[in-house]
C-alpha cells in the first residue's frame, strides 16, 4: 500500500499508531522503504514513545535530511512519581536521554506534549519539566489540560473521584494538589504559550527572555498570561499587535538594557514595532 501510494506522488504520510517504535523491527522497515527512494517533499508524521531507541532505530533516524521527519513524542510528565501513577513506566531520566538524542542528533522536527492537571503535579512540579523541555530546544510543546474521557483508566483514580466536567471535551476541574482557579491560570498559561511560540511567530524575539539560564521560561510566560488577562479580561481574540506589544512590553521591563536587542528580534520575526532605537 505504501508503495502503491508513493507511486501516485503522494509525500506526507501520518501514521496513526501511537507507539510507531513498539516494533523497532517494523518501525526500521518502514524507515528504510522510505530511506530507498527520494526524500524531496517527503513528510513523515510518526508518534513515538519516549523510551531507549535501539541503534538501528537511531542510525534510520540520523539518515533523515531536515524536516521529513516530523515526530511527535507523548512526555505527559517529567516528574517521576506522577507518571507512575498514571501508568508511565519509563523512567524520566530514560524520556530525557531520548528527547537529548532526537534534539541534538537527528534533523527531525520535534513535537512534545506536555499534561497539566495529573494527580500529584502541582504548579511547581508542571513548571519544571516545562523548563527542562524548553531547555532542550524542543521545536514544538504542546501543553494541554487533563480529560478524563468516559471510561478511561484516568477517570478511576480514587483522588480524582468526580473532578472532570461530565460535558465534552470532559477537562479535569480541580485535582488532588490544584484548585479550580489553578487550572484556569494554567490554561491561560497553555494559550498563550501557544500564541507566543507554538505558531512560529517570534521564534527570534522569545528566547530573549530566558537567555539566562536561571531564568524560568514558565514563569515568564505565566508572567505575560497574566498581564494579558488582567489588561484584557481574556488571553484570545487577540491581534498580532496585542500579542507583539504585550511581550514588548514584558521584555522592557524585564530587559531594560536589552532595548536594541529586542528591537533587532522583533524586526527580524517581522512584528508590528511602533519604535525605533531611538525612542
Amino acid at each position: 500500500t505504501l508503495r502503491a501510494l508513493h507511486a501516485r506522488g503522494l509525500r506526507q504520510f501520518r501514521f496513526l499508531d501511537r507507539t510507531f517504535n513498539a516494533d523497532e523491527a517494523h518501525a526500521c522497515g518502514v524507515l528504510d522503504f522510505f530511506l530507498n527512494g527520494p526524500t524531496d517533499g517527503l513528510r513523515l508524521h510518526l508518534e513515538l514513545s519516549p523510551v531507549s531507541y535501539g541503534q538501528a532505530l537511531r542510525e534510520r533516524m540520523q539518515a533523515f535530511p531536515a524536516h521529513v521527519l516530523h515526530l511527535e513524542v507523548g512526555v505527559q510528565t517529567l516528574n517521576d512519581t506522577v507518571a507512575r501513577r498514571i501508568g508511565r513506566a519509563e523512567k524520566r531520566t530514560d524520556v530525557i536521554k531520548s528527547l537529548t538524542f532526537l534534539t541534538r542528533e537527528t534533523q527531525a522536527d520535534l513535537h512534545a506534549d506536555l499534561i497539566f492537571g495529573l494527580p500529584g503535579e502541582d504548579a511547581a512540579s508542571f513548571a519544571a519539566g516545562f523548563d527542562r523541555l524548553v531547555r532542550l530546544g524542543i521545536q514544538e510543546i504542546q501543553v494541554n489540560r487533563l480529560k478524563g474521557l468516559p471510561g478511561t483508566p484516568i477517570t478511576a483514580l480514587p483522588e480524582l473521584a468526580e473532578a472532570f466536567s461530565p460535558f465534552p471535551p470532559y477537562d479535569v476541574l480541580r485535582t488532588d494538589v490544584l484548585t479550580f482557579d489553578a487550572l484556569m491560570r494554567l490554561q491561560r498559561f497553555a494559550q498563550v504559550w501557544d500564541r507566543l511560540h507554538n505558531r512560529g511567530r517570534f521564534a527570534h524575539t522569545l528566547p530573549l527572555l530566558w537567555a539566562n539560564a536561571r531564568t524560568s521560561p514558565a514563569a515568564e510566560i505565566a508572567a505575560i498570561a497574566e498581564a494579558i488577562f488582567n489588561a484584557e479580561g481574556r488571553v484570545h481574540a487577540l491581534s498580532q499587535r496585542d500579542w507583539t506589544s504585550a511581550l514588548t512590553s514584558h521584555l522592557l521591563q524585564r530587559l531594560p538594557a536589552s532595548r536594541a536587542a529586542i528591537i533587532a528580534a522583533l524586526r527580524r520575526d517581522g512584528a508590528p514595532c511602533d519604535f525605533s532605537d531611538e525612542n
